[in-house]
């Protein structure tokens, strides 16, 4: 089956190219609509009860942001058309949402699409759009909630929340203030782009710890945190480590 697909964008040739590539790039879907602002695309995911909706942030009038906060429940999968803003990929990487950056390109196109097809049984997509607009008001900052994906589900946890990680295999542990330990089914390569603002340090290829946790530094080369576990400093990191952590611990 199909999903039913809309595409909701100001740019005639942005709507008229992401048409043509669905059509050829992507038969899983049929396209059933596409609109112009936030206000017709409201009216035509109400007639047309799409699965997928691909929506454009930055639109005159209401943004997609602003379209998504009028639906009580959100029962579609979104994957948002943007122009490059560091600001906002942010708050999507964190909320663990689908974004393609302007223009298009196939590759990226096709692995979103095949995701959205993974999610078509999940019905969680409405946390993952209030995570987002919570993270709008939290970027940079230890407020900001991260989705943790799991084998059944993600897990939301704010940043503050979070100890350390430790690369596993292919997965990562995350270590909480609350002594639980989530593994994610990401690699840790992913967190370390995802956190880098967030006061996070990259102390070891298998290691990030959080500053704010951070209770003691031995010389040998190990960092103590605040639930007692050593975490190694590679002799690489050293220098930007300890330079990084004095600073941390001045301010």
């Amino acid at each position: 089956m199909k999903l039913r697909t809309v595409i909701i964008d100001d740019e005639p040739k942005l709507r008229a190219v992401l048409k043509v590539k669905l059509e050829t790039k992507c038969p899983n879907l049929e396209l059933v609509g596409m609109a112009e602002d936030a206000k017709s695309g409201y009216e035509l995911i109400q007639s047309t009860k799409p699965n997928l909706v691909f929506l454009d942030i930055a639109m005159p009038g209401d943004s997609g942001f602003d379209l998504l906060q009028k639906f009580e429940t959100i029962d579609f999968d979104v994957i948002f058309v943007t122009g490059f803003s560091e600001y906002i990929l942010d708050a999507l990487r964190v909320s663990a949402i689908d974004y393609l950056l302007k223009p298009v390109q196939n590759k990226q196109l096709i692995e979103a699409v095949e995701k959205a097809v993974l999610r078509k049984k999940e019905r969680d997509s409405i946390s993952h759009y209030h995570i987002l607009k919570h993270n709008l008001n939290h970027i940079g900052d230890q407020k900001t909630k991260i989705a943790f994906p799991g084998v059944e589900a993600y897990e939301f946890v704010t940043v503050e929340n979070i100890i350390r990680l430790e690369g596993w295999n292919k997965y990562t542990r995350v270590y909480l203030t609350s002594g639980k330990v989530i593994v994610s089914s990401y690699n840790i390569g992913v967190y370390r782009k995802m956190l880098s603002r967030y006061e996070f340090f990259n102390c070891h290829k298998s290691h990030m710890v959080n500053s704010k946790h951070i209770k003691r530094y031995l010389r040998e080369g190990t960092v103590v945190m605040v639930d007692d576990a050593q975490v190694p400093v590679s002799r690489r990191k050293k220098d930007e480590f300890l330079s990084a952590y004095i600073k941390t611990v001045a301010e």
